[in-house]
């Protein structure tokens, strides 16, 4: 009898570990070498982790059905965490007829100008956008929307290179940093010179949009024909002396303002969603609520990720990551109820300068009763480098914590912050 697996495409060492060690058996990893090799230990045992190249997608293949023929595994399932990967794993779920988003989806999803597109012309709230291929372009759309406007890169994620132009000169020194670092940016999966699916070069062509000002959002939710359940709400604190875009801390259950519940955000969810072609997934969306209402920045068939997972873990014992494979496996989630969520931060610990770690320590902070767990990503050795040349190396961790009753919900951050002891080399 043929043992059932769900196929996790691309993912990081962390999850893997994590995964394999909450549900042992239960997935087949397709990993890069090259993430292995970073991170060597704890590797899924029993034919559970297959090693190889993710950049063509007809090797990825032909080598996932010789392991599972050599292994007897039958696959039950797609599920993917991170951004690249999201479209190998539609083609694998395409082959081997499973449900998952479709390629076409997910070039939608991939691309922000393509998204901001599609929802313009189904009605869906968000910026207006346009593709800036030259310095000029993005000049003449900052004059014709009125500025100031946003600039970030075509596919990427997170914050990486997001630029507030609030004139001409820096629109212009925007353009020119985002050609700079994209022409040598070293992830081709993520920026890949092929384009991400509509024909459009992420490295030479970035997207421009109106800035749009509010309290900003982040969102899971399922969506499977005409049921959307949304699994959890979280507000965002965005860090003011970092670049723009990066998020310093997460409230759960995030409180939407002028009243707005969950029944006024699924019918707008639902709308968003199937503009995209996404007719059954588990998603991520980021959101800003402003005075016109909501306004959609970006949906991707994949659950949060960041610090999102334990910090929902710690509020509810909701496991993501197992969801991801339920849901892969076509099984009902378990979503606790809105009411029953404990509130929660989750803090970024962001690193304020460039070195190589000499030692980490969040001994203290993990003493503070309000503190329900730390994590740290990085350890003695690691090279912090700041953006513009690096946005992932200089997140050293995440703190859950539980802020006092009846204070602020972002009080207690600095006190936190202050208390992780970290030297260089």
């Amino acid at each position: 009898m043929s043992e059932k697996r769900v196929i996790v495409v691309g993912t990081t060492a962390d999850y893997i570990e994590t995964i394999s060690t909450r549900y042992p058996g239960r997935s087949l990893f397709i990993t890069d070498p090259a993430e292995r090799g970073r991170h060597p230990g704890n590797a899924p045992g029993a034919g559970g982790e297959l090693l190889c190249g993710l950049e063509n997608g007809g090797r990825v293949m032909a080598a996932l059905k010789a392991h599972l023929a050599a292994r007897g595994f039958e696959p039950s399932g797609v599920a993917c965490f991170d951004c690249e990967s999201l479209m190998l794993a539609s083609l694998i779920a395409r082959e081997l007829g499973l449900s998952y988003p479709s390629p076409e989806s997910i070039s939608l999803c991939r691309s922000k100008y393509a998204t901001r597109k599609r929802w313009a012309e189904e009605g869906v709230p968000c910026p207006e956008a346009a593709l800036a291929r030259t310095p000029g372009e993005a000049v003449d759309f900052f004059e014709r929307s009125g500025g100031p406007v946003v600039m970030k890169p075509l596919s990427g994620s997170g914050s990486e290179l997001v630029t507030l132009c609030r004139d001409r000169s820096e629109c212009e020194r925007a353009f020119a940093l985002l050609s700079e670092r994209m022409s040598a940016h070293s992830n081709a999966r993520m920026y890949p010179s092929a384009g991400t699916g509509d024909g459009t070069d992420p490295r030479t062509a970035f997207v421009v949009e109106t800035f749009v000002s509010g309290a900003e959002f982040s969102c899971d939710f399922t969506v499977d024909g005409n049921d959307l359940e949304i699994i959890r709400v979280a507000g965002k604190i965005m860090a003011p002396d970092q670049s723009m875009g990066t998020t310093l801390a997460y409230l759960l259950p995030g409180e939407l303002p002028g009243g707005m519940g969950r029944e006024d955000l699924a019918p707008a969810l639902m709308k968003a969603a199937r503009a995209l072609g996404l007719g059954r997934a588990i998603a991520m969306v980021d959101f800003i609520v402003s005075e016109g209402g909501i306004n959609f920045l970006e949906m991707t068939p994949r659950p949060g990720g960041d610090c999102l997972p334990d910090l929902i873990m710690e509020s509810s014992g909701f496991d993501t990551l197992g969801a991801a494979l339920d849901f892969a496996e076509g099984k009902k989630l378990g979503i606790p109820p809105a009411g029953s969520w404990r509130k929660l931060t989750g803090l970024r610990l962001i690193a304020r300068r460039e070195g190589i770690l000499k030692t980490i320590d969040c001994g203290e902070v993990a003493s503070d009763g309000r503190v329900r767990s730390c994590h740290l990503k990085r350890g003695p050795g690691d090279r912090i480098v700041l953006p513009p040349l690096d946005y992932d190396s200089r997140i050293l961790g995440h703190v859950i914590f539980e802020p006092a009753e009846g204070g602020p919900r972002d009080a207690g951050m600095a006190e936190i912050m202050a208390k992780l002891r970290v030297e260089y080399a």
